[in-house]
């Protein structure tokens, strides 16, 4: 039971909070123009028990259709502003980018090893600083340079599909994680289990189970819950934050310590750390600002690959297993520009329209990143005669496209074939927060279809009588989600398919670092 302290604790906070509400509730009445509408919020709770608490974003879209394309509602204490329209998103986030490229602060994010995520970073020097690192090694430019490695990763994700068709979640964290490391650290994961790989996924796994929106307004609303000892009975959160700070600590210092222990002996190939420590310190006065930023960008880097793009290959495959027409009609484009003698490249891209509309209809299908991140403003702003206040939180869903819920790369599609303008920036986002790495992850992902349905097809699972058996898509929680595991059957498109025809094709040695 909790003693005194927390229920005095609870009960005040509770008073506060009702407090605030009736204040707030008496000013959006008597004060300039109205907030946006949105659905009308209990005391103290807000609008938090009317949300899907599995998957809070499908609310959020219902609400568009009373409410319009910009919501207000309240969680608990925290007011948010959602955003459901395309032409809304970027007359705010592009055409209003210097008001609109804050991110809302919380105090949680140091208990969980975030605050130096940049998707989160205030809009400030610090974030600059990180931008500029990005920018300078995963710029539009630079991406070619990655496209050999990215290109072997994709032809060892192959051999695994071949020698264990069962495991596919696993075979698509191995490609992410086989193209990410050597990138950024100059690090070839050796095995599944390879230690380095297994300090990052550590983090990821323990981040994105705990910060989701929910839990982060929770903990704002009743911070004692931080301060409990971990020994106290219930004490989840503070656990949890331990956790993950180790785990944060390991992902910055352990792999960083690598790198400049080769550095120190001069046998260090280009990578992402290498090249930028040895370029800002040379211009940089701070070195220890410079370190830090480094050691920060890099972990982010692989953290911000990693689990977007391991999700939305899943997300790929499911739209394979439910839409096999779709599937067909890619590898038959296939067929007709590469042959069945080679395996697609980079090269290839320009003339397969099908195959890059399938990659677009994908991160719009499901989005791995459904809240998008929250965005905070600097100022207050009148939008569409309605009051955005300084400081409010934001987020957006987009769904513009008819039939939403279908999976069809046509409309990414003119009718006469060739790719429409049309290249869905909700998966990499808008204005000055747009993700940096979008060029790199898109390349990554287009190779790893494109090799995948060159040599491969998903069907649904068999049962004992031969029948399909049924997907009903059931998707994690998290900021970043993906499909739960589903039965699927992975079989060569080929029968003569083998390790041999594989090592013809890739010219890789099966036998060495194939994880």
């Amino acid at each position: 039971m909790l003693d005194d302290g927390p229920r005095l604790y609870l009960a005040t906070s509770a008073l506060a909070l009702a407090i605030f509400s009736c204040y707030r509730n008496y000013w959006n009445k008597q004060s300039g123009p109205p907030l946006p509408p949105g659905p009308r919020p209990l005391p103290i709770v807000g609008n938090v028990l009317s949300l899907d608490a599995a998957q809070p974003w499908l609310t959020f879209n219902a609400w568009k259709s009373t409410y319009g394309d910009i919501i207000y509602t309240r969680l608990l204490n925290k007011p948010v502003i959602v955003i459901n329209s395309e032409e809304v998103a970027k007359d705010l986030f592009e055409e209003r980018s210097i008001i609109y490229s804050d991110k809302p602060q919380s105090f949680v994010y140091p208990h969980f090893a975030s605050d130096f995520n940049p998707a989160f970073l205030p809009y400030g020097d610090r974030w600059r600083l990180h931008r500029r690192i990005y920018h300078r090694a995963f710029r539009q430019a630079e991406i070619p340079t990655y496209h050999a490695v990215q290109l072997r990763s994709a032809h060892k994700m192959l051999f695994s599909f071949l020698q264990d068709p069962s495991d596919y979640s696993r075979h698509f964290e191995m490609f992410s994680v086989s193209f990410i490391l050597p990138i950024t650290y100059d690090y070839e994961p050796k095995a599944k289990d390879d230690p380095i790989a297994h300090i990052m996924e550590r983090y990821l796994d323990r981040v994105n189970a705990i910060l989701t929106p929910g839990v982060t307004v929770i903990l704002e609303t009743f911070p004692f819950l931080l301060k409990l000892p971990s020994w106290f009975p219930g004490a989840t959160f503070k656990r949890a934050s331990l956790e993950c700070l180790k785990a944060g600590h390991d992902i910055k210092e352990i792999p960083f310590q690598m790198v400049e222990e080769r550095m120190s002996t001069g046998i260090t190939a280009p990578c992402f750390v290498a090249d930028t420590l040895s370029r800002m310190r040379l211009s940089e006065e701070d070195d220890a600002v410079i370190t830090a930023a480094v050691k920060e960008t890099a972990c982010m880097t692989f953290a911000g690959a990693f689990e977007t793009t391991t999700s939305t290959l899943l997300m790929f495959i499911l739209a394979m297993v439910l839409n096999p027409e779709v599937q067909a009609k890619a590898q038959a484009e296939i067929d007709r520009i590469v042959g069945k003698d080679r395996l697609p490249g980079f090269n290839d891209r320009p003339s397969l329209p099908y195959v890059d509309a399938i990659l677009r209809e994908t991160l719009r299908w499901h989005p791995v990143v459904p809240f998008g991140v929250p965005r905070t403003t600097t100022t207050s702003d009148i939008y569409k005669g309605y009051f955005i206040p300084k400081g409010l939180a934001m987020t957006h869903d987009e769904k513009k496209y008819p039939s939403p819920d279908e999976f069809k790369p046509e409309r990414f599609l003119h009718e006469y074939g060739s790719l429409t303008s049309d290249t869905m920036p909700l998966g990499f986002g808008w204005g000055r927060r747009s993700c940096v790495g979008r060029y790199v992850a898109d390349a990554a992902l287009w190779i790893a279809i494109t090799s995948f349905l060159a040599m491969f097809s998903a069907h649904k699972a068999l049962d004992e009588h031969g029948m399909d058996i049924p997907v009903v898509p059931k998707f994690s929680p998290g900021l970043i989600i993906h499909p739960e595991k589903f039965p699927c059957r992975i079989v060569p498109r080929f029968p003569d398919t083998s390790v041999e025809t594989l090592t013809h094709l890739t010219g890789l040695d099966p036998c060495v670092n194939i994880a």
